[in-house]
């Protein structure tokens, strides 16, 4: 079986990658689209000890798919050097002969990087037509969420100008791009730098480990209230679901009727189903009459009274009345 066959595109790009000098391996994920390069980023660590045999079959399959590719232009020829000199004689040769030219660069591609409120607040004194061409160059999803990032009273003139928008001479999008970088550069403290972890992030992985209380019992003695929020997020009311039907029972038991009322009245049908299954057919049949004639409610006091009854929850875990959903491996 050919060496490469196992490996996903992501590891055969990290090692093309990993065989290029820092600086060219810099360049190469410059080109590369934010997605793109987490993809390669973690393929890398899982390539870093790969056997000499899948590198050879990974370069010779660079080589095959290359094969018929248009000759390298001028600017090209530079990165057939660069190449050259990374990967050696004679499969660099063999290689080079067939690479085309690099794909051209998308367009405000700096805005992959960038979180969708600055890429608002970069463009919110800018010309509406600006906006409109810059936004007409942005992936559909997030074309959309700076449009809806933007004061709302720009959203119908952007509209119109979008969908009247006739193409624009490329000089134009070029100086315009380079004027925003220059901008988003100028930024004293960019809104835009790259968000590596935070408490979400944290929050997630704090609800992986098996050692949650350990650590955030930890985190409580440097900092409680961030302890706090970050425990707040380790349950949610839909994590019910998790539960099994004695520990809902328990937790029904010392839940306040009403406010368990109101928490379902935004709940998934599966979850009501599950909550109504752990109490007797007479409570249930009340809780589903009270259900149906609460009607509409505010979303706001849901929320409250679903955080309510997580609290709960989460207190009779921390004192081992329940078996907190996921949390089977803590238990022998």
């Amino acid at each position: 079986m050919n060496a490469a066959a196992a490996l996903t595109g992501a590891q055969k790009c990290a090692i093309l990658v990993l065989l290029l000098e820092e600086n060219q391996a810099a360049e190469l994920l410059r080109r590369m689209a934010a997605d793109e390069v987490r993809a390669v980023g973690e393929a890398m660590l899982s390539v870093a000890e790969i056997d000499p045999a899948a590198i050879d079959a990974v370069l010779d399959e660079f080589i095959t798919r290359t094969r018929g590719v248009s000759a390298l232009d001028n600017q090209g020829r530079q990165v057939r050097a660069v190449l050259s000199r990374a990967l050696g004689q004679p499969r660099a040769e063999r290689m080079i002969d067939h690479i085309g030219p690099p794909a051209a660069a998308r367009r405000f591609a700096m805005f992959d990087w960038i979180d969708t409120p600055t890429i608002a607040a970069l463009l919110g004194d800018e010309h509406p037509q600006a906006v409109a061409v810059v936004i007409a160059h942005l992936p559909e999803a997030l074309a959309a969420a700076v449009i809806d990032a933007l004061p709302a009273g720009l959203h119908s003139d952007l509209v119109l100008r979008l969908a009247i928008l006739r193409p624009v001479q490329p000089a134009m999008i070029v100086a315009l791009e380079a004027d925003l970088e220059a901008k988003l550069a100028g930024r004293d403290a960019p809104l835009g730098a790259a968000a590596l972890a935070g408490t979400d992030f944290t929050a997630r992985l704090v609800k992986l480990s098996s050692n949650k209380k350990l650590m955030l019992d930890a985190l409580a003695t440097l900092d409680p209230e961030l302890a706090s929020e970050i425990a707040a997020q380790q349950f949610v009311f839909a994590d019910l679901l998790g539960l099994g039907i004695k520990d809902m029972q328990l937790v029904l038991r010392e839940a306040d009727p009403q406010v368990l009322a109101v928490a379902l009245k935004g709940a998934e049908p599966a979850l009501r189903e599950l909550v109504f299954s752990a109490m007797s057919s007479r409570a249930a049949s009340q809780l589903q009459d009270d259900l149906a004639e609460r009607g509409p409610m505010k979303r706001a006091e849901v929320d409250a009274a679903q955080s309510e009854i997580c609290l709960l929850v989460r207190r009779l875990g921390d004192s081992g009345a329940i078996m907190m959903p996921g949390a089977a491996g803590a238990y022998v």
